[in-house]
């Protein structure tokens, strides 16, 4: 049983204890803020798997002057939670979900130590109305991360010579894996005008952002071999054995968006996006670094065409661009390094509809990416090869009348490989993708008792394959069902009450709810248990 409570101070079994204060927007002479403060530790239905957080933030405004804003956030945080060790493969042959205890986590040796996650952020924006239909906005951000990385690793067989899945009889290679003392910095600044100018709503502007992260030297060990009953216990060893890699990033952007109406129900939308992209990444193993630049140009367009006063149909084409980086582990020939900038592209049609009781839209999209392979014996390389190409249909709409209020969405979805240097690959299911998926929603206003709601929710999912080969085994579908109820309580001095009861996976279905593909290795992860929640939310 998992229960949150949301409360001035409160104690509980399950996520164990949860402490908030919030003050809510009040005015300090020429300024406005808010502050929170955070401290939480939780016993999640995962075993072995206590962790904590906490933390403080804190937003202010200042009003200058007539036209002016001053605005500054900042957030102190800290996060201690141990990691969820996957299952796999079993040889050839998903396991079977209803065998396989979904609060067991593997990563449950007595020397396993939490991830723990430090971080520092802080803003700074300035706005000021230069004319009537003409504003400048100057946005600064910088960000501080310090993270010890760890887990006791499941991580292929050796005994089969797979290093994809663990081994037939259930049992796995363990590793020592801690990667201490990361650190990372990140800081942005952003600097553009907006406004009106006759049949135009326009923004153009400059961002800068430097990166940089430094990486000590990592244990990544063979210690033993584990079984899934999570009964192996093996011994540690964290010796600093496998070199890392720092790397660094800067990039420039431009970028100008704008709508134009080209008459009273059509507008196209534009906007473009010009990058300079330096990325370097620096071994610590001797070899020598790695650099490159690269420079290019993301357009998006967009027709819209207003039907009507409720209806609205669209059509857009754009591109995007994504950054991998291999991983820094030793079973990569080339770890640590920066592959080049990946550029995809999005087409997409659709119609949206607005009315007093029913919201729709419908729309067909097809996106390209850029697809990456892990792929060498005995060291892999991790290189582009190809692209996932994903076109499908989504549809989703939301009904209100009364006490009552329904929403739902449904996505049908066909993701192919194309382009791949294997032949076999194309044509291929990418791993881990549902060819279609169904949310919905459901709520009822309690006529008996003011201010309560009972809701219930269905999430249902496709298979996804395991493998990206033609012989890929798949997870099935699985559908889950969740209920809650939820009561808003006004006292007297303007404190209002939320108080939440609900019960998730009401079933308590056992499935495998995904199937990452990383590091070339097939990871399944169950759906979680029958979880009952409750707790109170006090505003003040």
């Amino acid at each position: 049983m998992a229960l949150l409570l949301i409360a001035p101070l409160a104690w509980h079994r399950g996520l164990a204890h949860f402490i908030e204060w919030q003050r809510t927007r009040f005015a300090v002479t020429s300024a406005d803020r808010v502050s929170q403060l955070v401290g939480l530790s939780f016993d999640p239905m995962l075993r072995d798997a206590r962790g904590s957080r906490s933390g403080v933030a804190a937003a202010f405004d200042w009003r200058l002057a007539p036209g002016r804003l001053l605005e500054a956030e900042f957030e102190v945080n800290r996060q201690s939670q141990a990691s969820q060790a996957a299952f796999s493969l079993l040889g050839g042959a998903v396991p079977d979900a209803h065998a396989i205890d979904p609060r067991l986590n593997l990563n449950n040796q007595p020397w396993s130590l939490p991830v723990v996650f430090d971080g520092r952020t802080a803003s700074l924006r300035y706005t000021q109305l230069l004319a009537a239909d003409l504003q400048l906005k100057a946005h600064a951000m910088t960000q501080r991360l310090r993270t010890d990385d760890r887990i006791a690793f499941p991580f292929g067989c050796s005994a089969e010579g797979a290093f994809d899945r663990y081994c037939s009889d259930g049992s796995f290679d363990f590793y020592d894996f801690r990667s201490e003392g990361e650190r990372r910095r990140s800081d942005a600044l952003d600097v553009g005008v907006s406004g009106n100018l006759a049949a135009h709503r326009y923004a153009i502007g400059v961002l800068a952002a430097w990166q940089r992260t430094i990486n000590p030297l990592q244990a990544f060990n063979f210690v033993g071999t584990g079984t899934i009953d999570g009964l192996s216990m093996v011994p540690a060893d964290p010796t600093l054995t496998t070199p890392n890699a720092d790397r660094r990033e800067r990039s420039l952007e431009l970028y100008l968006r704008d709508r134009w109406m080209l008459a009273p129900r059509w507008s196209l939308w534009l906007g473009a996006r010009h990058t300079q992209l330096h990325r370097s990444s620096d071994p610590k193993d001797g070899n020598p670094s790695t650099t490159y630049e690269q420079t290019f140009t993301t357009p998006w367009l967009a027709l819209s065409h207003r039907v009507s006063d409720a209806l609205t149909a669209y059509v857009s084409w754009g591109q995007g661009i994504e950054s991998t980086v291999v991983p820094n582990l030793p079973t990569y020939q080339n770890p640590g390094q920066a592959l080049p900038a990946l550029k995809s592209r999005q087409l997409e049609a659709g119609l949206k509809a607005e009315g007093r009781d029913v919201d729709w839209s419908v729309a067909a999209f097809d996106i390209s990416r850029p697809a990456t392979t892990d792929a060498g014996t005995p060291l892999l390389s991790r290189t582009i090869d190809g692209e996932q190409r994903h076109r499908g249909i989504e549809a989703a709409a939301a009904w209100r009348s009364g006490a009552w209020s329904l929403q739902g969405s449904a996505t049908a979805l066909r993701a192919r490989r194309e382009g791949a240097a294997d032949p076999a690959m194309n044509g291929q299911r990418p791993p881990n993708v549902p060819e279609h998926s169904v949310r919905a929603q459901v709520s009822y206003q309690l006529p008996q008792l003011p201010g309560a709601r009972l809701g219930a929710a269905l999430t249902h999912e496709g298979s996804r394959t395991v493998l990206p080969d033609n012989n890929s085994p798949t997870i099935g579908a699985w559908t889950r069902v969740d209920l809650s109820l939820r009561i808003e309580q006004r006292l007297a001095d303007a404190t209002t009450l939320t108080w939440q009861l609900g019960v998730d996976n009401v079933a308590d279905r056992r499935a495998w709810k995904e199937a990452p593909l990383q590091f070339d290795h097939a990871f399944l992860f169950p759906l979680a248990p029958r979880t009952w929640r409750a707790g109170v939310q006090a505003a003040f």
